[in-house]
């Protein structure tokens, strides 16, 4: 598995089926993300890219919560590469980058700078300026610019959605086996 940790500089990747979230803790929902956007990327003969951010948005955003991170962003990285990923980009986070529009954030890095022949999103997956993009909002960049877009549904494991910040609360209350159930894998 290739890092960048720019947007300076990137290879020409082929045909780029293109994913984008924070991925912390990789935990089974994102690991239905990875499959799906390996297996698509497959199909085109392509390769699969995830662009991620360091440090996680949430501590440049709302650095006055209680957030912490599952995994250390190594650890993810690693987890990454075992779920098949090929390409990992990593953006820098700041507050000056939180205020790029969805819609300049999908044209300008993920069409214009890697190339995104396809994109596979997460169904909870809101990105850009305030949070305001969505799958409804780049299903329509992404049909105008001649993309293909897939999404999945939400994972669900023995009636629980299964997210990051349902991770963290396990952590918080000491429930370490139900987290490391829902991640997939041990912390």
């Amino acid at each position: 598995m290739r890092v960048f940790y720019s947007l300076d500089n990137l290879p020409e990747f082929k045909n780029p089926v293109v994913t984008v979230g924070s991925f912390d803790g990789v935990h089974l929902g994102h690991a239905k993300i990875l499959a799906q956007m390996v297996a698509a990327a497959q199909r085109l003969g392509g390769e699969s890219v995830l662009v991620t951010f360091n440090p996680h948005p949430q501590t440049v955003l709302h650095p006055e919560k209680d957030f912490f991170l599952i995994n250390s962003f190594e650890k993810n990285l690693k987890l990454l590469e075992e779920n098949g990923v090929d390409n990992v980009v990593v953006i820098p986070f700041t507050k000056e980058f939180a205020d790029v529009t969805y819609d300049r954030f999908m044209k300008d890095i993920l069409i214009d700078t890697i190339g995104a022949k396809t994109i596979v999103m997460g169904p909870n997956h809101n990105f850009g300026k305030n949070g305001e993009g969505n799958f409804e909002n780049a299903a329509i960049i992404a049909r105008n610019s001649g993309i293909a877009i897939e999404t999945i549904p939400e994972f669900v494991l023995s009636d629980l959605k299964v997210r990051s910040s349902q991770i963290r609360r396990y952590i918080t209350e000491g429930e370490i086996s139900k987290a490391e159930e829902l991640l997939g894998h041990s912390l």
